[in-house]
């Protein structure tokens, strides 16, 4: 089954911003990810900021987490768990041109 994550493939993280509790991936071209949830990046010495320059050749969308796969095989993983909710919404995609999608 297609997600709509798969959208992502082959994008660049052109600019990361890290608001408060939550961090939004920028990739330019008006297409973006707000992650609301917890999250985990791999390897574990990486911070978010470094994942600036990444491409993303894989997005898994499970029923516990959603990755983000990277070109050298780094991954940011979004835990799906209830505990790990912040707010309404897990994470949203933004596309210029198509509405908003929300995972809840």
């Amino acid at each position: 089954m297609r997600s709509q994550l798969d959208c992502l493939k082959g994008l660049t993280i052109t600019k990361i911003v890290e608001i408060h509790d939550y961090v939004q991936l920028h990739f330019g071209d008006g297409v973006g990810v707000s992650i609301y949830n917890e999250i985990e990046v791999r390897p574990s010495s990486a911070t978010i900021p470094q994942f600036v320059g990444k491409t993303i050749t894989l997005t898994v969308e499970k029923a516990a987490a959603i990755e983000f796969v990277f070109r050298d095989r780094s991954r940011i993983n979004v835990d799906m768990h209830r505990r790990a909710y912040r707010g309404a919404e897990a994470l949203e995609l933004n596309r210029r041109g198509h509405p908003p999608v929300i995972w809840n």
